[in-house]
């Protein structure tokens, strides 16, 4: 599962980099990749310390399926970890029993 964004926010961008590493990662394993949907247009995470991050985030992510017992989220770059706890945070209200996070870089810890 790929850490979603907001529509709005995937308009501007025109590109969701952790959904783009989902797909890759499904086709190469064979495992389908779920979606959960981001229900809030956040502001930027960039200024925010690690307190008001994990504010920001609650209630930010939707799951309305039932999810397998082993899920596993994708992001591209993990700074605090507030996003990816709260979307685990919803899988686990959603069905799921394990989720690993796994994501492709992470900022330098001295930065959040």
């Amino acid at each position: 599962m790929p850490v979603p964004m907001h529509t709005t926010r995937a308009r501007q961008r025109g590109f969701n980099q952790s959904c783009w590493l989902a797909n890759q990662l499904g086709k190469r394993v064979k495992l389908p990749v779920l979606t959960a949907e981001c229900r809030q247009q956040l502001p930027s995470q960039r200024t925010l310390s690690r307190k008001e991050r994990a504010r920001n985030l609650v209630g930010a992510f939707h799951i309305n399926r039932p999810l397998p017992s082993h899920l596993t989220i994708i992001d591209d770059v993990v700074t605090t970890g507030a996003t990816c706890q709260a979307l685990a945070e919803e899988a686990l209200r959603a069905g799921a029993k394990r989720v690993d996070i796994w994501a492709v870089a992470r900022t330098p810890l001295g930065h959040n």
